[in-house]
């Protein structure tokens, strides 16, 4: 009898009533248990920027009708020789000890490194919109990558390099300004006298490099250094 009242009275008022909605569930991630760790790290000293995999420990929980929650982190070990660490969590919803779980897992230090903002071509000239920031896990960058601004910009790419990949220090070079086969002046100096040639590059070079020659008129092969896209210096012994 009371519904049928409050249905018409809801049809007089031009209104719809509906049971009150259940509070919504809190929840608390993997991702959420992440940054309270990092601080965690932060406050005992570890300034470094790091990635965290979780291997023990529970990270997620759902909390019915709390509206926020806290995470906090006590008895932290960090061992740096295995990039490893354990700690303690406890999680708090409303204020109230809701869950506490003993974490573990492995700590990645991670590098801001410059890589291609796109793919490269053989041969392009490496430009500062070429190149974007990204941030690496520091075991991922090789004694052979190049990841410094500045020793890639200007530099020509001598193979295709990838959108987002690390750059190999074979991959660049300096910029090719006498391919092989062109004809360029050989200069052979002395402190009395100075004299031009003309020869042919039997190999490409970049400015202050050793190529291999040709003397158009001799035939025979010599070595220079490149000046210039028009100029080789040849050492008179």
């Amino acid at each position: 009898m009371k519904r049928q009242v409050k249905q018409i009275l809801a049809l007089m008022l031009g209104v719809w009533l509906f049971p009150a909605a259940a509070a919504a569930a809190v929840n608390a991630g993997e991702s959420d248990f992440s940054n309270a760790v990092k601080e965690a790290f932060a406050d005992a000293g570890e300034s470094e920027e790091i990635e965290l995999e979780f291997f023990g420990g529970q990270t997620s929980f759902s909390m019915p009708e709390a509206s926020a929650f806290k995470i906090m982190i006590t008895d932290l070990k960090i061992n740096k020789q295995m990039d490893r660490f354990s700690c303690h969590a406890e999680l708090y919803a409303d204020g109230k000890l809701f869950a506490a779980t003993d974490l573990s897992g492995k700590f990645y230090r991670l590098e801001n490194v410059y890589v291609p903002s796109r793919s490269i071509r053989k041969g392009e000239i490496i430009r500062e919109e070429d190149l974007k920031q990204i941030t690496v896990r520091r075991g991922r960058i090789k004694s052979v990558n190049v990841t410094d601004k500045e020793k890639i910009l200007g530099k020509e790419a001598k193979r295709m390099l990838k959108e987002e990949k690390l750059i190999v220090e074979n991959d660049i070079g300096e910029q090719i300004i006498i391919r092989k086969g062109e004809a360029v002046t050989a200069l052979y100096a002395t402190p009395h006298m100075q004299i031009t040639a003309k020869v042919e590059a039997l190999e490409d070079g970049a400015k202050g490099d050793k190529i291999e020659l040709l003397n158009i008129k001799s035939k025979k092969t010599l070595y220079g250094e490149v000046l210039n896209a028009d100029t080789v210096k040849i050492d008179v012994q």
